[in-house]
């Protein structure tokens, strides 16, 4: 057998003990980047799985409406992405999953109507914008606030500043465009950058807030700023402060304007929502309008135009469809009550009046004399043959604001709003009937019957799309649908019944300003064409007249005959 020799002298043991640290070593630092690679694998593979659960669950609510109409859906999808940029932020899905949480919160602000998603949305995509400074996604982050700032919070100078930060920080971006077309729209509210040469001096002159008008019950309010010129303008609801006896108010601020002289003294109101309404020159250029609360329940600020003015309005927390009540014990009950079909009292609205003749037929009959003698027929049938009690908006020639008539019903406490109206187009063939509920526009000439109605422009239209987001939540919008489907069919069969050429044109919907804020059942009824040459003939005959109030009439009693069948 062969003997080794192991013995080593004291050299070589030296140097073999740094060649095994050496080997050592580089096997630990092998060990240590295999470990690191995969983990980098398996953190990629946990990033991308996280992100596409939330694509899953995004795509899902997408696709349902039953899903969309619940919070806690969308808040479930929103904090799975949430996750992915959480856990992952430096991963290449993180800036995306950002700006679909910022989408989700915008997109919810549809359905829940609260502010506070809409702030979300605009902090999110303020993150995303700071932290992802390259990330392809950050101009349309920009965008999107300025474009809450500009369709929903109503706040145009603000929406000024935001879109020129598309411009100015993403010149390169697909967005910069576009953005310059909204600035364009929105010069007017350009801020005012004062030098010291100035003196502090502002171009332009303010706009004048000449007056505030009110209408009111226990359950609504609705509160009315006229002004001269269109302003931006921002609410802001302040809760009670027991600490320095504050209760709470609701303040609007307008934005480059002065306060007319006459306005300085409070308006009490005392209806049990709220107290008093007080106007105020807040700034040098910021009028303010506070309404002293007594208890409220929700509250909603919109402009209209054409002459430009604000509505607020405010709804106790006690305040319920009266079609739901129980009769008023303190009076006798209605015939109507007493076959409980819950409905007690009817407003209608002859549409224009006074200055404003509305269309005007080929030989020169106007819509606002056909219209009214519609609704007084209309009223006779009705209380006849139902006993309800019926309000009128106008008796006369007169005329009466859009937002007025609104409240008129509001604040009688009306089961039902019907605002007759007479149709018009520059073709002087077009004829029929059509039947509205408030909504957004369904098409382009639905759009264009409610601008005329509302004395404005499909421009303008379009810009109330937005503003009705807003409304719609708590508006009666399947109820209305459904009376106008009955009115609809009634007036339809009625005229074929004695009147050759009757056009049906259906049921729409569009946004008018007449309808907007109504918390009952509302539709507006567009009679026929007071442009076209056989049916402005009809309109003069009492006959067609007669026929058409009692073709709305057996409409309005279809509707309710289906409340007490449903079991209403």
């Amino acid at each position: 057998m062969m003997k080794y020799n192991f013995k080593l002298n004291k050299k070589s043991y030296k140097e073999n003990k740094l060649l095994f640290l050496r080997a050592g070593n580089y096997f630990v630092v092998c060990a240590v980047f295999i470990g690191l690679l995969l983990s980098s694998n398996v953190s990629a593979y946990t990033c991308e799985n996280l992100y596409q659960s939330a694509i899953k669950e995004f795509n899902s609510l997408k696709a349902s409406k039953a899903k969309r109409r619940y919070r806690s859906n969308w808040i479930t999808c929103a904090r799975k992405f949430e996750k992915v940029y959480k856990n992952c932020p430096k991963s290449s899905r993180a800036d995306d999953a950002m700006y679909k949480v910022g989408n989700l919160y915008q997109d919810l602000y549809g359905y829940s109507n609260r502010n506070s998603d809409l702030d979300k949305a605009i902090q999110t995509y303020q993150r995303l914008i700071k932290r992802y400074k390259r990330s392809k996604m950050a101009d349309d982050a920009q965008f999107r606030i300025a474009d809450i700032y500009d369709r929903h919070k109503n706040y145009k100078t603000k929406a000024y500043i935001e879109y020129s930060k598309v411009i100015s920080n993403f010149p390169k971006g697909n967005l910069s465009k576009k953005a310059r077309v909204r600035l364009n729209k929105l010069k007017k509210y350009r801020p005012v950058v004062t030098s010291k040469k100035s003196s502090g001096k502002k171009r332009g002159d303010p706009v004048r807030v000449t007056r505030v008008r009110h209408w009111s019950n226990p359950d609504n309010s609705r509160i009315v700023i006229d002004l001269n010129k269109s302003v931006s303008f921002k609410g802001h609801l302040l809760k009670s402060d027991p600490s320095i006896k504050k209760p709470p108010r609701l303040y609007v601020d307008l934005l480059n304007t002065r306060l007319s002289p006459d306005l300085r003294q409070p308006i009490p109101i005392n209806d049990g929502l709220l107290k008093r309404v007080r106007a105020g020159q807040y700034k040098d250029n910021i009028v303010r309008v506070v309404l002293d609360i007594e208890s409220i329940k929700s509250y909603k600020v919109f402009p209209l135009e054409n002459p430009f003015r604000i509505v607020i309005d405010v709804t106790g927390k006690g305040s319920v469809s009266k079609r739901t009540e129980i009769s008023n014990k303190s009076k006798a009950p209605t015939l109507t009550q007493q076959l409980g079909l819950g409905i007690g009292k009817i407003v209608i609205d002859p549409g224009h009046g006074g200055r404003d003749p509305g269309a005007v037929g080929p030989t020169g009959l106007k819509e606002k004399d056909v219209v009214l003698r519609i609704a007084k027929k209309l009223e006779l049938v009705i209380k006849e043959k139902l006993g309800c009690e019926v309000v009128l908006t106008r008796r006369g020639d007169h005329f009466v604001p859009l937002e007025e008539r609104t409240a008129i019903a509001i604040t009688q406490k009306a089961d039902l709003f019907i605002s007759i109206h007479a149709n018009a187009s520059s073709h002087k063939s077009i004829h029929g009937i059509e039947t509205y509920s408030l909504n957004l526009s369904t098409d382009e000439s639905a759009a264009e019957v409610a601008a005329r109605e509302n004395a404005t422009t499909t421009l303008n239209i379009s810009d109330l799309q937005d503003v009705l987001r807003e409304i719609m939540m708590n508006s009666k919008i399947n109820e209305s649908s459904r009376l106008a489907v009955y009115v609809q069919e009634s007036l339809i069969k009625g005229m074929r019944s004695k009147y050759s050429k009757v056009k049906d044109i259906g049921v729409k919907q569009a946004p008018f300003y007449v309808l907007i804020g109504a918390d009952m059942p509302s539709i507006l009824v567009e009679v026929s064409f007071i442009s076209n040459n056989m049916e402005e003939k009809r309109l003069k005959k009492n006959e067609y007249i007669e026929m058409i109030a009692s073709s709305i009439f057996t409409g309005i009693k279809g509707y309710i005959d289906g409340i007490k069948l449903a079991g209403y």
